[in-house]
This record gives structure tokens, C-alpha cells and sequence, in this order.
């Protein structure tokens, strides 16, 4: 006697903050039985009702997004397999003008059964975190500079200067707080000041936390190896690549950056426009301003910037745009071979 087989469900869940939808398609059945729809609350107990009678014979997708971690938290022990959706990418294939959450679920469903599914990579929580830190340092930097600016306004309409190298070195400080301003303009420097020094001291305890993760991540001591490229910079490409295993090469490293050219191709023609900037922004901002360091003072990248920017000043921020996702790629084969930087190697390249 032929044993049964045993049906596995495919299923599409619509996340939102209060409730969440799920479209659930049984292939066994006929006609409209084989698809199901159920609105629950977005709660542990809410998502559980539906996925623990299924007994780990379903398949769920459903949307990247702020409460990710915690929904695959709860999924991944009740489902065979779960696929996370860029959705970015979805509506380009369901465009007909119809969108409500039940739509949403039912597409995530067709997707995922049909295979076709555009998935994005959900990290580990530890990860996520790691990154959370790295983005909201990002977010204090440029506070930081917004009230620095916003100081040197407040100067500059009184028409004066720092007698000082810097007007945020010590000496600096202290010829800022003897000068005289009018109550109105005193009250909001003393709101600035306050606010950037809470900012730099937020700013320390961050990069604390940062250094202590560096000490788990033997990627980080091996990008530091290239030359110009320090602890912020490492951290990025290290905490947004995860698994270097996931790319394929390093064309697809470069451009889950953003860091490849877009291109616009139909018949003879073939034109290649900005880069992308797709994926972390993060990681770029740093490597650009790490770059420009770089290219400064590196003899092994000087001569791949030169060659880009061909003495044109107007060609300044394109070269060091495709130094930056030269040192990408360089910072792939370092991570996926666990070697050092080789400048032997890079020179040979650049040449």
C-alpha cells in the first residue's frame, strides 16, 4: 500500500504594525479552495495561530522590513523554508494597479511557489545590531557637522573669525566662550554647544562598542591591511557583506554596494550612466571619505586614481568613485581568501 504524500503549503504574509494578513495556497486543492486568506494580530500568539496547525509542512515569504528580525524569529521554527522579499523589486512583477494587503500576501504566495521570489539576505540579529550602530554613528557624524555649520553661521554674521588653527581645539573653545553675542544669539549657541558635546560623547561610547565588536572579526584586521583604510571603514564592508559566501564574484560584491554604473541598453546601444547606489549607503559614505585620504597618500592607489581622472579636475569625484569600488573588489578576494593586502598584487593590476 502507497504511502500518502504529504502536502506542503505555500504561504504570503502582508506585515503591518497592528495586524498582518496571510495568503495560504494548498496545491492539492481545486479552484478558489486552494487559496485561503487570514488576518490576525501582529503578536507572537496572532502568527502563531496560524503556522502552528500547518506543523512544519509550510513555506512562508514575506516582506524585508522594520519588524523582519523579529517575525523570522518567530516563522523560522514553525516553517520548512523562509524566503524574505525585496520589495523593491515585487511590484515590478504584479504591476496591474491593484494593491491592498490581501493582494500583497497573494503575490508574495504566487512568488514563492512559482520559485520566483526576489529575495534580499535577513542577517543574524547580532548583525543587525552591529549595523544599527554603525548607521546611528553615521546619523551623529553628520548632526555633528550640521551644528558645527550652524556655529560657524552664527560667526560669520558677526563678521568673525578664530584667531585659532581650529575653532574646535581647545584654545578655540575658549575664545568662543568670551565672545559677545546678543541674549538671543548666546541662548542658541549654548544650545548648539550643549547638543555637539552630548553628540561627541554619544559618538566615544559608540565607537567603544564598535572597537570591542572588531575584536571577534578577523575581517576587519585584514582590511585594515590596506593601506588608508581604518576601523569605520572595515566595519562597514564587514558588517553589510555578513557571509561574503552569498556573492557569486566580485562584479556582484561591487554592486550589492551600489557601486556599479547603471546601464540602458536596447539594440546598438549601450550606455552606461551613474552608479546604482543600491544597498547600504553607509558603506559608501565611508569609503568615499576614506578615499580621498587614500589616494592622497597610497603609492599603490595614486597611479589607478590618476589613470581614471586623466589630470581633469572635473573628473575628481568619478575617479575616486571607481578607486572606491576598486578597493571593493580587492576587499572581497582579502575576505573570501582570508589573505592580507598584497601591494605587489595590486600594483601589477593597476598598471
Amino acid at each position: 500500500m502507497m504511502s500518502q504524500s504529504i502536502t506542503m503549503f505555500f504561504i504570503g504574509m502582508d506585515v503591518h504594525k497592528d495586524s498582518t494578513v496571510f495568503c495560504i495556497f494548498d496545491p492539492s486543492a481545486c479552484g478558489k479552495d486552494r487559496y485561503r486568506h487570514v488576518t490576525v494580530p501582529t503578536t507572537r500568539e496572532g502568527l502563531e495561530s496560524v503556522l502552528k496547525p500547518l506543523a512544519h509542512r509550510c513555506k512562508v515569504a514575506f516582506e524585508v522590513g522594520t519588524q523582519a528580525q523579529w517575525v523570522a524569529k518567530i516563522v523560522r521554527p514553525l516553517a520548512t523554508e523562509v524566503q524574505i522579499a525585496n520589495p523593491s523589486m515585487v511590484p515590478w512583477l504584479f504591476r496591474d494597479g491593484r494593491k491592498n494587503d490581501k493582494m500583497d500576501a497573494y503575490k508574495l504566495v504566487t512568488l514563492l511557489y512559482l520559485d520566483q521570489l526576489p529575495q534580499v539576505h535577513l542577517p543574524s540579529f547580532e548583525v543587525t545590531v552591529w549595523r544599527g550602530l554603525i548607521n546611528n554613528r553615521r546619523t551623529l557624524i553628520k548632526r555633528r557637522t550640521m551644528i558645527k555649520n550652524q556655529i560657524r553661521a552664527l560667526l560669520r554674521a558677526e563678521a568673525l573669525r578664530c584667531p585659532h588653527k581650529s575653532l574646535w581645539t581647545r584654545k578655540g573653545q575658549l575664545w568662543l566662550a568670551d565672545v559677545e553675542f546678543h541674549v538671543g544669539q548666546k541662548l542658541i549657541l549654548d544650545t548648539l554647544t550643549t547638543e555637539l558635546r552630548c553628540i561627541e560623547d554619544n559618538r566615544v561610547r559608540i565607537e567603544d562598542q564598535l572597537d570591542a565588536i572588531a575584536l571577534a572579526q578577523p575581517g576587519i584586521a585584514l582590511l585594515r591591511t590596506i593601506p588608508g583604510i581604518g576601523p569605520r571603514s572595515a566595519e562597514a564592508i564587514v558588517a553589510y557583506a555578513d557571509d561574503i559566501r552569498r556573492f557569486d564574484d566580485r562584479k556582484k560584491f561591487a554592486s550589492y554596494f551600489g557601486m556599479t554604473p547603471t546601464q540602458d541598453s536596447s539594440g546598438l546601444r549601450d550606455r552606461h550612466g551613474h552608479i546604482s547606489k543600491r544597498g547600504p549607503s553607509v558603506v559608501r559614505w565611508v569609503l568615499v571619505e576614506a578615499l580621498h585620504q587614500v589616494v592622497r597618500n597610497s603609492r599603490v592607489f595614486r597611479p589607478y586614481f590618476e589613470r581614471i581622472q586623466r589630470g581633469k579636475k572635473e573628473r575628481y569625484k568619478k575617479a575616486i568613485v571607481a578607486t572606491a569600488r576598486k578597493l571593493l573588489t580587492i576587499a572581497y578576494a582579502m575576505l573570501r581568501d582570508g589573505t592580507p593586502f598584497d601591494p605587489a598584487r595590486i600594483r601589477g593590476a593597476a598598471a
